[in-house]
């Protein structure tokens, strides 16, 4: 593919580097390289960027830490956006309302301190996620290490502010926002910021909560090897989980080339060292397919597979 000309890239605002490995920003370390790879700091950076992707007709996509993503073996052919570096620690409280406003670039796990610290609660569930608020917000994370007890960032909202994909600020309030399981109407926009309702709780409280759920992660959770965190959604129902049923079906430790659906917990697949996206789009076709064979349930991804 030919690049812009020379002078369309020095017009941005924004340093803009190409041919980007994109196993680097993924935490399943997997993905080819980006056409375009931006780190923008500023609302103005992100327009700048925006304009560029309209100009030359680019795809974009926006990412945290890689938590929740699979990039394709053959790259991205637009531009890929992270946030890593946007404003990372601009997080404001309002003591009387009791709610945190912070922007899209800022670590689930500071976010969670920092709350901590002003004595407010509620966020202490997503503490443990290798994440930015943004991408919390885009696919309404939750977790839970409660059987039956659902959790999503999307009951905490109250406001969230995004760049449409012309570039324009604009804030939304929650019933504005449709929130779904791990999926809400904010796609193809670009998070800024989101304000969250949380409640007074004592520091010790916070932290003993915080605490319990890296515990959990620890314990039930597959983190020898690099991975996306959960596969599957988890069914509706007296199935089971996602894991639960994979396991079932005699898949826990079934390898494809160098993926491997974990046999610690079989809702994570692990890259064993140099796994393909195609290794891993085989072994959730695998998962699929047994799953729907043994118990008729259709298993649906929850992490997000870039397609081009």
């Amino acid at each position: 593919m030919s690049l812009p000309e020379e002078s369309k890239v020095s017009e941005l605002r924004v340093p803009l580097r190409f041919d980007v490995p994109l196993s680097r920003y993924s935490t399943l370390q997997i993905g080819g390289n980006a056409r375009y790879f931006s780190e923008p700091s500023s609302v103005d950076e992100l327009q700048s960027l925006l304009e560029f992707a309209r100009t030359e007709q680019l795809p974009v996509i926006g990412i945290g830490k890689g938590s929740n993503i699979l990039f394709p073996d053959t790259g991205f052919p637009g531009l890929v956006i992270t946030f890593i570096h946007y404003e990372p620690e601009r997080i404001a409280f309002d003591p009387s309302e009791e709610t945190v406003t912070a922007s899209s670039g800022v670590n689930l796990y500071r976010l969670a301190l920092a709350c901590r610290d002003a004595e407010l609660g509620g966020l202490e569930f997503l503490s443990h996620v290798p994440g930015t608020l943004g991408g919390a917000l885009m696919m309404n994370a939750g977790f839970s290490r409660f059987p039956g007890k659902k959790m999503e960032i999307g009951e905490l909202v109250e406001e969230v502010t995004v760049l449409t994909p012309e570039g324009n600020i604009q804030r939304l309030r929650k019933e504005e926002i449709s929130f779904s399981y791990r999926k809400t109407s904010l796609e193809g926009m670009i998070l800024l910021e989101g304000r969250l309702k949380l409640h007074r709780s004592s520091r010790e409280a916070v932290q003993a909560e915080i605490k319990a759920n890296f515990d959990y992660r620890n314990r039930v959770q597959d983190l020898r090897y690099p991975s996306a965190g959960s596969v599957f959604k988890n069914p509706g129902g007296n199935h089971g989980s996602s894991g639960q049923l994979i396991e079932k079906a005699g898949l826990k430790g079934k390898r494809i080339g160098k993926a491997m659906i974990s046999d610690k917990h079989a809702n994570f697949i692990v890259n064993l060292g140099g796994a393909k996206a195609q290794d891993v789009l085989e072994l959730i076709q695998l998962a699929q397919e047994k799953v729907w064979e043994a118990f008729g349930v259709r298993l649906e991804t929850e992490v997000r597979i870039i397609k081009i």
